[in-house]
């Protein structure tokens, strides 16, 4: 393996390590959605097939999964089923699959859970559309059964952001 792909790799293991400490951090909700929120513009007349959302560095419409933690797949949302689609937001259920990472990632033990899931937030980049914002939460309300608070929020958008910024 080349050496810019092996700094490249590393690059990117490392934004989505950072990414994840973030998201788990003990930040206030009400700082974590301040930070994940921007200023709305007047958006164009968009039909449903023109608005996207990130799966990692790969826009997608209506994706049937997302990963979150994207270096490593340590935490993703799989079996998406979206109610709705369009530019004011989607809705949608699916499967959170998490690794423990006890007592290692390579070892650590999955677990899943039935969550409800909504993106919000459209964002124009490059003349595309896309919702950035996911909230993801528990389908019953409540706690994940491995100590998780039954609901987080994820900027699918903040990695490609880091990537095009750092030139990745």
């Amino acid at each position: 393996m080349s050496k810019s792909r092996v700094a490249i790799t590393a690059g990117a293991v490392f934004l989505s390590a950072a990414l994840a400490v973030s998201l788990f951090s003990a930040q206030p909700e009400a700082d974590q959605k301040a930070t994940i929120q921007e200023s709305a513009s007047p958006v164009p007349s968009l039909n449903p097939e023109q608005v996207l959302t990130w799966n990692c560095e790969i826009p997608e419409h209506k994706p049937e999964s997302i990963l979150i933690t994207c270096a490593d797949g340590g935490i993703y949302v799989e079996k998406i089923k979206w109610n709705t689609w369009s530019k004011e937001g989607a809705t949608g259920s699916g499967i959170l699959s998490e690794n423990l990472c006890e007592p290692s990632c390579a070892e650590g033990k999955r677990v899943t859970a039935p969550v409800n899931l909504i993106l919000s937030n459209l964002t124009e980049q490059n003349g595309k559309y896309y919702l950035r914002t996911l909230d993801i939460t528990t389908s019953d309300g409540k706690d994940f059964r491995w100590g998780r608070a039954n609901s987080f929020q994820w900027d699918v958008m903040e990695f490609v952001e880091m990537m095009d910024r750092d030139g990745l």
